[in-house]
């Protein structure tokens, strides 16, 4: 049975609009399933191993879903490592109900479950479909994604946009920038030499940003 992607992506976003914080700003899940999804095509292009590109397209469309059930008055940090393993339940429910075999929905159900356990922080064997699920979900967040999105946080946090600037600033001077952090997790050399490109795009486009706000007037 073939995926039909376009189902299922429109499944998972009637379920994020269901939600308080992951369908619209820094948190929109609909806009960051999408790179994910695009991503792996791009990732599973460049393989060149054997691979099973419907279980990594299908598990790139839920592999957050379980953000969903983060959704209450506690604060959602303290309860984002559970993400993954929501998100295993919610994809074997949907995807059996969709009528998928077995087989091919606990292959799914496991991408999901792991897609977290990034090298650094979990120890265990990585199928070749694990490796491009963690490194499309790093790279969706680079490149112009990384410089739009604290962008997407000032407008939650009220900051005035010259702060904001200030405070991308302040971020990359310090640790470079969570994209260049989260060169050091990926899997694939492919994977790196993308991100390498994507952190160089952002910078390019920050450097310009920062330009805009060079006044006397802030003097």
């Amino acid at each position: 049975m073939q995926p039909d992607y376009k189902k299922l992506y429109e499944i998972v976003c009637d379920l994020y609009s269901d939600t308080k914080h992951f369908y619209y700003g820094q948190w929109d899940e609909t806009f960051y399933t999408l790179r994910v999804f695009e991503t792996s095509k791009m990732l599973i292009k460049r393989s060149r191993v054997k691979i099973e590109e419907d279980i990594i397209l299908t598990a790139a469309i839920f592999h957050d879903i379980g953000k969903t059930k983060l959704d209450t008055e506690k604060k959602i940090e303290e309860m984002w490592d559970k993400h993954p393993n929501y998100g295993a339940e919610i994809t074997r429910k949907i995807l059996r109900e969709q009528g998928y075999s077995n087989g091919f929905v606990e292959k799914v159900v496991f991408l999901v479950k792991h897609h977290d356990n990034r090298p650094g922080k979990v120890e265990m064997i990585r199928s070749n479909e694990l490796k491009i699920l963690q490194d499309a979900d790093l790279l969706a967040d680079m490149g112009i994604a990384s410089f739009v999105r604290p962008f997407l946080y000032s407008g939650k946090n009220k900051r005035r946009t010259i702060e904001n600037v200030n405070y991308i600033k302040t971020t990359r001077s310090n640790d470079g920038g969570i994209s260049k952090e989260n060169l050091y997790r990926l899997n694939l050399k492919a994977s790196k030499r993308m991100a390498v490109k994507l952190i160089k795009e952002s910078d390019k486009l920050n450097d310009k940003i920062f330009k805009m706000t060079q006044s006397e007037l802030l003097e």
